[in-house]
């Protein structure tokens, strides 16, 4: 009963101070939005995705085997640890000096992403870059030499391009909407926390209630509140 008394007083706290909640709410939002529009720099990322071969001998107009989709599955580690090799990556930085982009291969290894779409045997590859063009450019380069590099340490694969890489037109970073929600919801846990605070440190008496509490002795009277509107 005591516990379920203590959650009540809790809620009649919060409600209590539900201004000052919002409050810290919305500073923590502002905060948080002003941070994400004019401090963070946008970036943008390119997409594009491969289909992932293992090179099997197949008869004219026979379909792919569960087999070769398994095989193939898991060629998509072989790939990404190929293709974000440091001599690969220092290769394409080379070329990508050609196209005026000064970068190096650490650089892009740092800018890169690659990892299974939904656990199947298409690699999707994503290029964060500060400039959408450079981000196309740079992606469209680790495409177009990936199948010589595939084949300079695995015979046989093949390196099947569905998608070449993008031109991002809206930034991917920062998400403002998700950063703002963030910031205001901290400034409700902030709010909530200063409000029990105070209440910890306020030692003074309020009403019955909390007489009672902190002494084991009987109320003899109340004296009433007189104040007149």
């Amino acid at each position: 009963m005591k516990e379920e008394m203590n959650l009540v007083k809790i809620l009649e706290i919060i409600l209590r101070f539900w201004w000052f909640v919002l409050i810290f709410a919305i500073i923590a939002g502002i905060i948080a939005f002003s941070i994400s529009s004019f401090l963070m720099t946008p970036q943008y990322t390119s997409v594009a995705r491969v289909y992932v071969d293992g090179g099997s001998q197949k008869a004219p107009g026979s379909g792919t085997t569960y087999n070769e989709i398994t095989t193939n599955t898991r060629l998509v580690s072989t790939y990404i640890e190929v293709l974000c090799g440091d001599t690969y990556l220092n290769s394409i930085a080379k070329k990508a000096e050609k196209l005026d982009y000064e970068i190096t291969g650490q650089e892009i290894k740092g800018n890169i992403t690659m990892n299974s779409a939904n656990e199947t045997e298409i690699l999707e590859i994503k290029y964060a870059d500060l400039s959408p063009e450079k981000a196309q450019a740079i992606l469209q380069l680790i495409l177009d030499n990936a199948q010589r590099e595939i084949n300079r340490i695995i015979s046989g694969c093949q390196v099947n391009i569905v998608d070449n890489a993008s031109l991002p037109t809206t930034t991917s970073s920062p998400n403002t909407k998700q950063n703002t929600f963030i910031g205001a919801f901290a400034g409700v846990i902030l709010g909530v926390a200063v409000i029990f605070i105070r209440e910890l440190l306020d030692t003074r008496i309020k009403d019955e209630d909390d007489l009672k509490s902190r002494y084991n002795l009987p109320v003899l009277g109340v004296i009433p509140n007189l104040d007149v509107d």
